[in-house]
This record gives structure tokens, C-alpha cells and sequence, in this order.
């Protein structure tokens, strides 16, 4: 007679077992699609998960907020893991959402997988200098002994870090912006996850670090760019490169920078995945690609605004040329009417 079969679930398995075995060998595409009911309903499971990617949240006060999220932090997960990518050149209008009395910004950032910054910043939305103003975000990170971890790279003290080792900064340090919408209860990474360039400030003698994700804008057809930079600066010698200060701010084709208000209309809409706005998980080419569209968009706004001040000054030549021949013309028919 032949033995029963039985087949064991993630439910017949101890959840210890699971998060310290199965889980750390699941990466973050794994995370994102498991389809698992017992993966989905275990709201403690998704909580380990989410607080060992992204440090920063650990605040008890997030933690109250995650918590009511639709599905708590595997809806979090699911609103940051992936990132933000827009197709360009949409035509649909910004829908108005309530304003949230703050934003929270939840930022890590890795030197090859080692946590080198991590903080969670509060933004205070219902200032008229929020509103009104060209907004940015300003992370200052004091280099006090035991307040920052380092990357163990040395870079020449005078001249700052050569090409190669830009090239090994833009492949290894990644960074994630998460922002949270306490209204909305909904999250989205604002980051490109990699570095779109990586460079040496001659001046400053710092290595300079940029993520962007293009979003749409204000206006339909518009699209801007959520710029982050990363400041690097050197220990004594050379020895040892640690963040001295990170930036976000949109701008746009113009490279103005948005008020907080535009900040808020453009990043709600984002958040919900207005306007063509998908989360997705993109490799480095994709993700690179964005970029380089909005770059070439961005080139394309700065020949066609030169091309019609070209023409406006041409205009208003021709217009003093004209005036100036009509003058002429006044006075040599004045002179035959004199005579």
C-alpha cells in the first residue's frame, strides 16, 4: 500500500526558522513578488524586514505610523522597495489631494551594504515659508568621532579622489530616500538607488555624489528631476571618506527649484502613481536611461528657450532699425516740404 504524501507550507514552518534561514536568502525582487499568503499576513515578518533595509525607520513613532498603512509594513515595503520611474511626456492634469501638516523623510545610505548614514527627518508643511519658498531638504552630518562610520578609501589630499575611485563610489555607495505621507499613508523612494554621476570639486576638494528620479511635473507634459547629492568629504590625510551633508530638491527643465507647495503636488501624485508614475524594480542601465532622457529633454528646453530669445532679440533689432529708418525718412520728406 503506498505511503501518504504530505506537502509542508511556510505556515508548518517555526516563523524563527524563517526569519533567520529563509528570508535573509531572499533578496528584494523575491520580497516584492512573493505571492505567499503566509509571507503576506505576517505583519511582524515584513516589519524585520523593512527596519534591517532601511534603518532610519526604526523610530517608534514610524513604527505607530506604518502600522496603519492598508496592510501595515509589507504595504511600506511594497511603496519603497521598488522605485519611482515615469514615462515622459505624459499629458494627464495633477489631481488635489489634502496637505499633509508634515512630511517625513527617511534616509540610509551603504558603502557596500554597510550602513554609513542613516537618519529620519521631519518636514513641517503648513509654514508659509515651506509654501512659498524655492524648497530643499538639508542633511548635515558633523564629523564627530563616533558619529559617522567612514569608508575605508584614501584619496589624495590635495587633488581628492581620482577617476577610478569615482567610478568605485558610483558603483558602491547606494542610497534610499524614502518619503512618507502621514495623510495619504503612503510611501515612495525618491532616489535612483545608484549614482547617476559621481565627481571631484576642485574648489572644495569633495567628491560629490547625485541620484535622480524624473517625475512628472506641474503642468501636464511637464517633468522634473528629484535631485539628491551626496557630499563626501576626507579625513585627515586623505584617509577615510565620510557624508558631510545630503540635498534633495525638484527642479525643473530650467533647473528652478520648486516651492514646497509644487514639492507637495508633484510627490503626492508620485506617491499614488499618478500621471504614468509605476514602482518598479529597474537595474542600473534602466534607471541610467531615465536620466539621460530627462538630460537630452533638459538640452532640448535650453536650445528651443536660446532659439526664441534669438528671435526675440532680432525682433526688437529689427523694430530699432525700422524706427531708425522712418526717422530718416521724416526728416528727408521735411526738408523737401522746407525747401
Amino acid at each position: 500500500m503506498p505511503m501518504a504524501t504530505t506537502s509542508t507550507t511556510l505556515a508548518d514552518i517555526h516563523p524563527h526558522i524563517i526569519q533567520t534561514h529563509i528570508l535573509p536568502r531572499l533578496d528584494g525582487p523575491s520580497l516584492f513578488s512573493s505571492a505567499s499568503s503566509f509571507l503576506q499576513a505576517d505583519d511582524d515578518l515584513w516589519k524585520d524586514v523593512c527596519n534591517s533595509t532601511w534603518p532610519s525607520i526604526t523610530h517608534p513613532r514610524l513604527h505607530h505610523l506604518i502600522s496603519t498603512f492598508p496592510a501595515g509594513y509589507r504595504s511600506f515595503f511594497h511603496d519603497s522597495f521598488p522605485v519611482l520611474v515615469t514615462h515622459p511626456r505624459t499629458s494627464s492634469s495633477k489631481s488635489h489631494h489634502p496637505c499633509p501638516y508634515e512630511l517625513i523623510s527617511a534616509i540610509d545610505i551603504r558603502y557596500q551594504n554597510h550602513l554609513i548614514f542613516s537618519r529620519l527627518e521631519i518636514t513641517d508643511t503648513t509654514t508659509h515659508h515651506f509654501l512659498s519658498s524655492a524648497f530643499r531638504i538639508e542633511l548635515n552630518n558633523d564629523p564627530i568621532p563616533g558619529n559617522f562610520q567612514s569608508i575605508d578609501l584614501k584619496v589624495d589630499e590635495l587633488a581628492g579622489a581620482d577617476q577610478e575611485t569615482l567610478s568605485h563610489l558610483n558603483e558602491s555607495l547606494t542610497l534610499n530616500w524614502i518619503l512618507i505621507d502621514p495623510t495619504l499613508k503612503r510611501a515612495g523612494n525618491l532616489s535612483s538607488i545608484k549614482a547617476v554621476s559621481a565627481r571631484q570639486d576642485r574648489m572644495t576638494n569633495e567628491t560629490l555624489l547625485r541620484y535622480v528620479t524624473v517625475l512628472p511635473g506641474r503642468e501636464p507634459n511637464e517633468v522634473v528631476q528629484c535631485r539628491i547629492q551626496v557630499v563626501l568629504g576626507a579625513g585627515k590625510g586623505g584617509l577615510g571618506l565620510h557624508v558631510k551633508e545630503v540635498t534633495l530638491k525638484l527642479q525643473d527643465l530650467d533647473c528652478s527649484c520648486l516651492n514646497g507647495r509644487e514639492f507637495l503636488v508633484v510627490t503626492q501624485g508620485a506617491l499614488l502613481e499618478e500621471n504614468n508614475v509605476k514602482r518598479k524594480v529597474v537595474g542600473d542601465e534602466e534607471g541610467g536611461k531615465m536620466y539621460l532622457e530627462f538630460k537630452q529633454m533638459k538640452r532640448q528646453r535650453s536650445e528651443s528657450v536660446k532659439k526664441e530669445k534669438e528671435k526675440m532679440e532680432f525682433a526688437v533689432k529689427l523694430n530699432y532699425v525700422l524706427i531708425f529708418v522712418s526717422f530718416l525718412s521724416s526728416v528727408y520728406f521735411l526738408s523737401i516740404l522746407v525747401r
